[in-house]
């Protein structure tokens, strides 16, 4: 399958983060790892013109997704966010009301559901280049 784009997989579980790694890479994504909100900001300011996208799990030790998202826009590291939760997605929608979130996906989301998300995600990256 061909490349897709590269995605930055940020996820402090490790079988949910290689379960979602795998999946993205079946869609034809190129796929980089963080397991902490530090790390993801480190990879960011390092290869940001080179991530088409970034799935940001909401809830993490150290930093939680929302404060990386506020550290994303704060140093305007523009990557379309996509957050992942296992909370609804309304109540997501509803504490990052004006924030710059491409999507949103519940855990344990298929991989119809991603695919989906993703490719809007990378569609909002293109058009803004």
């Amino acid at each position: 399958m061909q490349q897709a784009g590269l995605v930055l997989v940020v996820e402090d579980e490790d079988p949910v983060r290689r379960y979602t790694v795998s999946l993205l890479e079946e869609l034809g994504y190129t796929v980089v790892q963080a397991v902490d909100g530090t790390e993801a900001i480190a990879i960011l300011r390092e290869r940001r013109a080179e991530i088409s996208a970034m799935l940001l799990d909401h809830s993490m030790p150290g930093l939680s997704g929302g404060e990386v998202l506020t550290e994303v826009e704060r140093e305007g590291l523009s990557v379309p966010v996509v957050l992942t939760s296992g909370h609804d997605r309304t109540v997501l929608e509803r504490r990052f009301a004006g924030h710059d979130v491409a999507g949103y996906l519940q855990k344990p989301f298929r991989i119809e559901a991603l695919d989906e998300t993703v490719r809007l995600a990378v569609a909002r990256r293109a058009q803004a280049s």
